[in-house]
């Protein structure tokens, strides 16, 4: 691959109309050395003159020993495509391709955008060039190779473990080898005289009104004799590329000698552009031509953006508006190709988690593909694009090496050198959670500040000293509850670029209860706050984006974890809602009921770059509907009255979704405005219904009407109740104290397809101590004494006449404990499949297939096939919460938390729990019955990763404490 040699422009670049914010770079006379750079030509795949290669190739497992003569696709991974490459071993893809006739006069480039992690490239029986890196793009000069009549031969040959792979920790991470031609390839046929590289900056002057357009650009003579009678034209035009906006036209006095390459800056004033930025992402295009005389010899286009980045103190501005990052933490990955992408997905994730009201995603842990780049630019995300490295000291390389040159250097300024235009990038990271700083990044961040002085830099790691203090942006990984009170007054911008893990390696209790998923948002709402009203925290990225598992051909699954708010099928998990609501820019409270044809609300306005007037506000209430529009700046609140004529019912709800200026639905909101009126009824005592009593060897049966009630007066359990003949209760109630878990039986799926078994343990060694009977002829009441190995005490049951059971329970703890739940389950017959409730839940919306909704209806089952902890393994047409194992759909064994009411049903018949909003209730099947747990406690969970936000809602047990609750059940 050929180099060329840039000289350090910035300084000129910048010029003296730059704010003072952005210093000025003293530099040591060796940093004064030119940067050597791979060429990557900007043309790149907006070359109109370029030939696909992906599709069929033909592949070995073993290029040195048996030919290429399996079929495969390309760009993809040989292991999701069934092919096993032994370690050190270089696989090979082969393919023909023809040169068109009129390229004859062009310089043929071919371009690979990733090759997983070592290759070597062969044309028609001679080595072209080699490679190292897995996730950045290489170009080769192929005209000393090629045939221009007939087929020409190419073959990759492509090696996935290298020091490439080890320094990204790659095929560790992923759990499978990634190696295979990842991203797409094409030829390239380029004038002779051409542009080698380009870079657009956009510079703002002192009121962020108007822009200086400077285009540095490097043209390089290809042709077989000298160049001369150049000159370069940059053009400007709106987006739709019709409008023109500007241009330049720079004459070159001196030619360029066959070979040379020749450096040039064009700039000129654009008055009042439509800057960018996320939530206007304006794009502009920018046209370059390299003119001989009148003739054209090569013409370029760039889409633009026109933004500044500044840090100031402990702040980041972009167009001179403090930033606050709302992200999450992206892996390029799909369920059955691993790394490689296709189908287009790279958009459909921006455009996903931007209507999840995310605006920043940091590219863990390499650079991405052009494509989710160029989604990002014009739908409007700001990146934070990351090196290739992450657990980088486990390989040892040395500085001032070749090796430290083609792995450390090459790989990051050829992401640079890639993305150095685009408006979306924010961030550059030298690399993800490494150390020895010093001998491996000092030395390529100082080369990122030589290349872009007008982007912070930063070092994803798990603490602010991780860097030594040399970059502009600090970074913590999960610094839990405490971190933005510990930085609050910090010196320079802190970015949480992981934090807030989703529940993802404790399988024991993501196959018990689903539930946990949920009550993240609790923590995660709680952590926002803080870090939203703690100016030097710049935002922070979820970990992660998209669950991290892969199903190989083999039928293992293998992967890091089911951590994303999206699975890897791209379903919303329920972790994705409250991402948007946390993360929502536009925040609205009801201030009042329905009153004389008017209701108050509040809005908060936490956009960054707009007034809440650019956003399309909309209403609806009982068939009346109307718009909410307000002269709102950011960070300001107002309350508004919103009119309307007819009272509504109890049961209609106030519905209002919130669309930003793009056009994007950012949240939904929905209020009762009139409150409900019940009347609250005392159990009848029914005359002429009284109970009656019998025994029969240790059964007491005990009947009411419809109603009948069989106790074991051996084991103190209500053996059977039930209404109406039918059954309604059969089993308990038992005593549940579940302990937090451990990390349930390891962190990555490994291939091993492990079963994790359900963690739904009620208390052990249970010896019944006294029962006491009281019956009377209205009511039944039992009290059963008993002790387990964890706790002592007593269980009242209380039945009266209609079904109705009041049970109250009090126990003192025997041995600390840190609980997870506590409250009694209940066995219900099989029948019994399917579950309804009402609750209180974070928010006043939710999707329809939510599991935490606060009313709704789900089923023991589905249609689907049982799955393993990473899901399905195929394609689902069916919701996340369908998905299911032995206990159930996600959905029915699930925890919904603080219950009003809350029913288990076989559609006849009903156990129906009248709660406070205060108890809990989870179901699941245990072998020929359904159990239901009703909790006096439940919690976030123990993922290792989510445990400082989760501890805030622990309730450790001593030995002596008491746990006691009451619970009212209505058997029908």
């Amino acid at each position: 691959m050929k180099r060329f040699y840039k000289l350090l422009v910035a300084l000129s670049v910048l010029g003296s109309s730059v704010h003072a914010q952005i210093q000025k770079i003293s530099y040591t006379t060796a940093e004064q050395q030119v940067l050597k750079l791979n060429r990557i030509s900007p043309a790149g795949s907006k070359q109109p003159n370029k030939i696909s290669l992906d599709g069929t190739w033909q592949f070995s497992t073993d290029v040195n020993l048996t030919p290429c003569d399996k079929n495969i696709q390309v760009p993809g991974e040989w292991v999701m495509q069934g092919f096993e490459v032994q370690k050190r071993v270089f696989a090979g893809y082969k393919r023909t391709f023809e040169i068109p006739t009129d390229w004859k006069n062009k310089r043929v480039k071919l371009r690979f955008d990733a090759v997983f992690s070592e290759a070597e490239i062969w044309l028609n029986g001679k080595k072209a060039a080699s490679h190292l890196g897995g996730f950045t793009p290489f170009e080769i000069d192929i005209n000393n190779f090629v045939k221009w009549n007939g087929s020409n031969e190419l073959l990759v040959k492509v090696k996935s473990d290298s020091k490439a792979d080890s320094l990204a920790s790659a095929s560790e991470y992923a759990v499978h080898p990634l190696g295979g031609i990842s991203r797409k390839v094409y030829l390239m046929g380029i004038a002779p005289v051409n542009f080698a590289y380009a870079d657009v900056k956009t510079l703002l002057d002192k009121k962020y009104e108007n822009a200086t357009l400077s285009t540095d650009v490097i043209i390089a003579n290809e042709q077989n004799g000298k160049a001369d009678n150049l000159s370069v034209k940059a053009e400007l035009f709106k987006a739709d590329g019709t409008s023109k906006v500007g241009e330049k036209v720079v004459r070159i006095d001196k030619g360029i000698s066959k070979g040379e390459y020749l450096q040039q800056n064009i700039s000129f004033e654009v008055l009042k552009p439509a800057k960018w930025d996320p939530e206007h992402p304006n794009l502009y295009v920018v046209k370059l031509s390299i003119m001989q005389g009148d003739k054209i010899q090569d013409v370029i286009t760039k889409s633009i953006g026109f933004r500044q980045i500044e840090v100031r103190g402990n702040r980041v501005f972009v167009n001179n508006m403090p930033v606050k990052l709302r992200g999450v933490c992206h892996h390029e990955t799909m369920p059955l190709r691993g790394r490689s992408v296709n189908d287009n997905m790279w958009e459909k994730d921006i455009q996903l988690f931007r209507e999840g009201n995310v605006n920043y995603i940091r590219t863990s842990h390499y650079p991405p593909a052009e494509e989710l780049v160029d989604a990002c630019n014009r739908l409007g995300m700001f990146l934070e694009v990351e090196a290739p490295f992450c657990w980088a000291q486990n390989t040892a390389v040395v500085a001032g090496t070749e090796l430290y040159q083609a792995l450390l250097v090459d790989q990051t300024m050829d992401m640079m050198n890639y993305f150095r235009s685009d408006p979306s990038v924010l961030i550059w990271s030298l690399g993800n959670e490494s150390l020895k700083y010093k001998e491996y990044f000092k030395e390529t961040g100082k080369l990122v500040k030589q290349f872009d002085p007008t982007r912070p830099r930063n070092f994803s790691q798990w603490g602010p000293d991780a860097d030594e203090g040399d970059l502009e942006i600090a970074n913590h990984h999960y610094p839990g509850p405490t971190g933005p009170e510990k930085y609050n007054n910090y010196k320079r911008p802190i970015v949480f670029d992981e934090y807030v893990h989703l529940n993802a390696y404790n399988r024991l209790e993501l196959v018990t209860d689903p539930g946990v998923r949920d009550a993240w948002g609790i923590g995660f709402e709680a952590m926002w706050e803080q870090m939203y009203k703690t100016d030097a925290v710049l935002g922070g990225a979820i970990w992660a984006a998209i669950d991290d598992t892969f199903f190989l051909p083999n039928g293992k699954t293998v992967g890091y974890g089911t951590w994303g708010p999206l699975d890897g099928w791209r379903r919303e998990k329920p972790e994705y809602w409250h991402m948007k609501k946390i993360y929502s820019p536009v925040k609205i409270k009801l201030l009042s009921n329905w009153s004389n044809g008017k209701i108050a609300v509040e809005l908060e306005n936490r956009l960054l770059f707009s007034n809440l007037n650019e956003c399309k506000i909309e209403w609806n209430l009982a068939g009346e509907s109307g718009r909410i529009t307000a002269d709102l700046k950011r960070n300001g609140k107002t309350t508004v009255m919103v009119a309307v004529d007819k009272k509504p019912l109890s049961t209609d709800k106030m519905t209002i979704k919130v669309y930003d200026p793009r056009g994007v639905l950012v949240d939904i909101y929905q209020f009762a405005v009139v409150p409900s009126v019940s009347q609250i009824a005392s159990p009848a005592i029914t005359t002429g219904r009284s109970w009656t009593y019998s025994e029969k060897g240790s059964m007491l049966t005990a009947k009411n009407g419809t109603m009948q009630v069989v106790f074991n007066l051996i084991d103190g359990d209500v053996t059977q109740v039930t209404n109406n003949g039918k059954n309604v209760w059969n089993g308990g109630a038992r005593l549940m104290v579940l302990p937090l878990t451990g990390e349930g039986n390891g962190v990555q799926m490994t291939g091993d397809n492990k079963k994790f078994d359900p963690f739904t343990d009620v208390c052990k060694n249970r010896i019944v101590k006294e029962i006491k009977l009281d019956k009377g002829e209205h009511s039944l009441v039992i009290s059963v004494t008993d002790m387990y190995t964890e706790a002592a005490g007593i269980t009242t049951y209380n039945f009266t006449a209609n079904g109705m059971v009041n049970i109250a329970y009090k126990y003192t703890i025997k041995k600390d404990v840190n609980p997870r739940q506590w409250g009694l389950v209940f066995g219900l017959p099989s029948t019994f499949q399917e579950l309804d409730w009402s609750r209180n839940g974070l928010w006043d919306y939710y999707p329809t297939n939510h599991i935490g909704r606060t009313a709704g209806k789900a089923k023991l089952m589905s249609d689907l096939k049982i799955s393993g902890p990473a899901g399905p393994s195929t394609l689902p047409t069916t919701p996340w919460s369908l998905d299911r194992n032995e206990l159930g759909t996600n959905d029915f064994r699930s925890t919904k938390m603080y219950i009003n009411r809350a029913q288990l049903t076989n559609g006849s018949s009903t156990f129906d729990v009248i709660s406070n909003g205060l108890q809990h209730i989870r179901a699941w099947r245990y072998e020929d019955s359904i159990k239901a747990l009703v909790a006096g406690y439940s919690n976030m969970g123990t993922e290792r990763f989510f445990r400082d936000h989760a501890a805030k809602m622990d309730r450790p047990l001593k030995a002596g404490d008491l746990i006691q609750d009451n619970i009212n059940l209505q058997l029908k």
